[in-house]
């Protein structure tokens, strides 16, 4: 009798072992009933699918022109049709949709010369590229209602909450262009659905194991789509690091099942995503044969594997020879340009510049003492350890040179600018006259001989100035604006060495170029995985270097939840407003819904502060907590979407690159989520509460939603009505009459 009470006594989902009680970990009946799809949740779906149509699609051809990151994927997918190596921050799975789609509808487009506000080219499907994005977009809506289901929220609350992911402003802005934001959340409301929905299926069936597998294959797209994608694994990891942790706690598990809980998921979770991931990137590099716009930021090695690389050059570098001088570390050109620096010596900049090949990079090496630039094409004279040398900056005619003023960055006493000036009459003065000194040889090299010849690709190297025995270097700082936003080079007093480090790249000389007899450069032979490795070492130092540039629309973290500004995509004037076309002004910039926004960041902020201490507790699975089954379900679920908001914000607190509102709309999907299992739960404990405050939040919402709509389209609105809407944002509304 006694044992039989305590047993009744126990919460829902627990059992009395032999010597106490523990958690089961095997499906409760009440979950159960969430996972079915009843006549009513197939009429809900079918009213938001409808209602994903007519908003998502609404006026898609609308408008006619490129607008904002349009324009880079539609660029991306014309390399692609031409087979031109590039280099993009995103992994390729969405590209490559956009460009299997350009290359059904219309293999002959062309979109390399197209600028935001340009009208489309007729040969760019430009509306069928629009739809994918839409599909993704109706697709996410639909899976928010059924996670939700799954998650225990009742059918006409699981209708709310994806009915304001349909209408959501900044979410919808975002699915009806040719942008990867859209195709990411749809694979992250994927991978949650999954998730959800294999806690109500009985592990190691065979509706298991689809779930499961279903997962990972949302994971791996999220992955493929955007680098966020690792922050829905970072929350897929800990989702199964709590379950094995509950699992270890439950007595109805057998250490072999445990085991067997466990290689799944690192099937599902690891192996699977990795692979779509890796494989992804195999399809891109077969697909970009050509060096392309990109080449220019790979190693020499890399340049080689493609079909239009030059014959191998020759490995000996003489005086005479055209050369291109790589920083061994960032792996950019040094560079000079016809433009002079804003301060200092006024004389021409010398820089890093990391794109593609231009001939600003090339320099010819000449001797110390003057020689006639007839006699150093023809000498066959070495350049050695220890040499001498003056480095003629092709394209403009002058000499790299050190002064004596600081650096435009780096002010110190210690530090010295480069610049280039002078001509081929000036000799004897140390200030045009470097010392080679070599350090190393790269992994690469054939050359068994010690270090006293300097041989393409192979030999690193240091600059030291005579004239001041400062060290040539540069670093990941860059020059302003008037510097293009290139890395500065300067001359430094005992530098760091990995900074000061350089080595040619290319090797060009009259009597090596065509004569076999001399010795060509070795590549290394590289391996998908090298040449993955080394393009990911690229995609890190591209998006590292998008802190560069000031963006007039760019915003910080903190400011994303409380919408105080979004991005202007895309400003068309009137003719009235001084443009010749006969096109009325229309204007999209990309806004949140506030209502949805600062209601999902408050229902972050009481769920923290009044449920953050169970949701401690909740992790040991050996305390018995005092919840009945309603209550576990919310905390759960609750648990799941609070830690999804919060590992896919906060890491952009530690990025140093420029930020932007539309990458928190994930972080706000997770919130949305949230919001609803927030209101479930209400309603479930104070049923009209609920009622009223998420009638509120609704009835909000599609105020917004209207008010704003003329911005999410780009459709006709009025000066006086975007004046009144406007508030606190920056959208133009000059561009209305």
């Amino acid at each position: 009798m006694g044992d039989s009470g305590a047993r009744s006594k126990l919460p829902a989902g627990y059992k009395q072992g032999v010597s106490r009680p523990f958690y089961s970990t095997f499906v409760d009946s009440q979950l159960l009933k969430n996972g079915k799809v009843s006549r009513k949740d197939k009429l809900f779906m079918l009213i938001l699918v409808a209602v994903g149509i007519i908003v998502r699609a609404y006026k898609l051809p609308t408008p006619p022109r490129a607008v904002f990151d349009e324009v880079h994927y539609l660029g991306y997918a014309s390399d692609y049709l031409h087979g031109d190596f590039f280099v993009d921050v995103h992994p390729p799975l969405a590209k490559l949709i956009f460009y299997w789609i350009t290359l059904f509808l219309s293999p002959g487009a062309n979109a390399d010369t197209l600028k935001v506000g340009d009208k489309f080219d007729p040969s760019l499907p430009y509306v069928a590229l629009r739809l994918f994005p839409v599909v993704c977009g109706i697709l996410a809506i639909v899976l928010s209602y059924r996670l939700l289901r799954v998650s225990g929220c009742r059918s006409w609350i699981s209708f709310t909450g994806a009915f304001l992911v349909a209408i959501e402003n900044s979410l919808v802005t975002q699915s009806r262009l040719i942008l990867i934001d859209a195709p990411l959340i749809f694979a992250i409301s994927l991978t949650v659905f999954a998730i959800q929905k294999a806690d109500l299926v009985t592990p190691f069936t065979r509706k298991w194991y689809q779930f499961i597998i279903v997962a990972g294959l949302g994971l791996g797209a999220a992955m493929s789509i955007k680098w966020v994608g690792f922050f829905t694994a970072a929350w897929v990891a800990c989702i199964s690091v709590s379950q094995l942790w509950n699992l270890l706690g439950d007595l109805d598990v057998s250490d072999r099942k445990w085991f067997a809980h466990l290689g799944v998921r690192l099937g599902a979770f690891v192996a699977l995503p990795l692979t779509i991931y890796c494989s992804l990137f195999a399809v891109h590099f077969h697909l970009l044969p050509y060096g392309g716009s990109a080449s220019g930021m790979l190693s020499p090695s890399f340049q080689a594997t493609f079909k239009d690389a030059t014959q191998a050059m020759p490995v000996q570098v003489l005086y005479g020879s055209t050369v291109t001088i790589k920083h061994n570390s960032l792996d950019f050109y040094l560079h000079s340009h016809n433009f002079t620096y804003k301060g200092g010596s006024g004389e021409q900049q010398v820089t890093l510049y990391g794109q593609s090949f231009d001939g600003n990079n090339e320099w010819i090496i000449e001797t110390q003492n003057k020689t006639p630039e007839g006699a150093l094409q023809k000498d066959y004279k070495e350049v050695k350890d220890g040499d001498v040398v003056r480095l003629y900056h092709k394209f403009t005619g002058k000499y790299l040179h050190v002064n004596d003023v600081r650096p435009p960055i780096s002010e110190h006493d210690y530090s010295n600018e480069v610049s280039c000036a002078g001509d081929r009459d000036l000799l004897g003065d140390s200030n045009y006259e470097f010392t080679i000194r070599i350090l190393a040889k790269k992994s690469h090299s054939k050359n068994d001989l010690p270090m006293i010849k300097l041989r393409a690709t192979e030999t690193i190297f240091q600059l030291i100035h005579r004239g001041t025995s400062c060290v040539v270097m540069s670093h990941k700082d860059k020059l302003p604006e008037w510097g293009h936003f290139q890395n500065e080079v300067l001359c430094v007093d005992e530098p760091t060495i990995p900074n000061t480090m350089w080595y040619v790249a290319s090797n060009s000389h009259p009597l090596t170029d065509n004569d076999d007899k001399y010795e060509r450069v070795h590549y290394k032979n590289l391996t998908f995985f090298d040449k993955l490795w080394e393009y990911h070492v690229v995609m890190w130092r591209v998006n590292a270097g998008l802190s560069g540039k000031k963006h007039p629309y760019a915003s910080t973290p903190e400011s994303w939840p409380f919408l105080t500004r979004g991005i202007n995509y895309f400003t068309h004037r009137s003719a009235r407003g001084g443009n010749n076309s006969d096109e009325s002004g229309s204007h999209i910039y990309l806004i949140g819904n506030p209502v949805i926004y600062i209601a999902a960041f408050i229902t972050i902020i009481i769920v923290v502060f009044s449920k953050g201490l169970y949701l401690i507790i909740a992790l040991n699975p050996f305390k018995i907590p005092d919840q009945n089954a309603t209550q576990e379900i919310y905390h759960r679920s609750s648990f799941r979407f609070l830690m999804g908001w919060v590992l896919h914000y906060f890491p952009y607190f530690w990025m140093t690159r420029e930020l932007y509102m539309h990458h928190y709309l994930v972080p706000l999907y997770f919130s949305v989520l949230l919001l609803v299992q927030f209101a479930e739960y209400q309603v479930s404990q104070r049923r009209w509460v609920g009622y009223a405050v998420l009638a509120s939040i609704v009835a909000g919402s599609i105020y917004y939603f209207i008010r704003l709509l003329p911005i999410i389209y780009g459709t006709a609105w009025t000066r006086e009505g975007c004046l009144g809407a406007r508030g606190i944002w920056d959208f133009d509304c000059s561009v209305f009459e």
